[in-house]
């Protein structure tokens, strides 16, 4: 059976054979993340792929929870966003969520789920995460963590993939081949984005969703 694929948040671009999600009108299916439920059932969904926009969202978690509840046990949801310590991320006044490498283990059970005394069903367990280097510290390995930690400007971006937990389960088991095929996985989805047609570049398109792709420059 094939695989249903979600790519959210979709932007200028799109990827041929998903749905695409986005509040643009030129989505497959256009809807507000904030606030709309993802038009698909419990449990059906194999794989999510969103690129820079989880930090654009006010209700980042009901969008965050919604994808979690429409992946199957073990969907995997892979992850573009910027990272934290970058200045110009931390001043984009498009951006409402920060991210960094600890911000999904408040949904493992195993790391610090239940330290907010939160509620919320969400569970996921992260594969891998690697991160983007900005100018010299990309060819720098010896000194990039620690200048991670004390230093600002040494992350650009970061990409996750997570597999999804649900009930009955709250612990999941990661096989080794697990982070092998989400990243190859994640650089297959980055490379099929594709710009819409121009003709779509029209006056319909919201004035809020132009302007934050003009100030955003890592979301496009």
């Amino acid at each position: 059976m094939e695989e249903l694929k979600v790519n959210i948040g979709a932007g200028n671009t799109y990827i041929p054979s998903f749905v695409n999600i986005d509040i643009s009108p030129r989505a497959d299916i256009s809807l507000n993340l904030n606030i709309d439920e993802l038009p698909f059932k419990d449990n059906t969904v194999d794989l999510v792929f969103t690129y820079h926009t989880l930090e654009h969202l006010d209700n980042y978690l009901f969008a965050l929870g919604e994808i979690h509840r429409v992946l199957k046990h073990r969907g995997r949801l892979l992850v573009g966003v910027p990272y934290v310590t970058l200045i110009r991320n931390l001043v984009n006044p498009y951006h409402r969520q920060n991210f960094n490498e600890y911000s999904f283990d408040f949904f493992d059970v195993a790391k610090l789920k239940g330290s907010a005394v939160e509620t919320n069903p969400i569970l996921f367990k992260k594969v891998f995460h690697r991160f983007q280097y900005t100018g010299v510290f990309k060819v720098l390995p010896l000194f990039r963590d620690f200048c991670r930690y004390c230093l600002l400007n040494v992350v650009r971006s970061m990409d996750l993939g997570l597999l999804a937990i649900k009930p009955p389960h709250r612990i999941l088991h990661v096989n080794p081949e697990d982070e092998d095929h989400m990243r190859r996985e994640f650089d297959e989805c980055l490379s099929k984005r594709v710009p819409y047609p121009k003709r779509f570049h029209s006056s319909l398109t919201p004035l809020p969703y132009l302007l934050e792709q003009d100030v955003c420059a890592e979301c496009s």
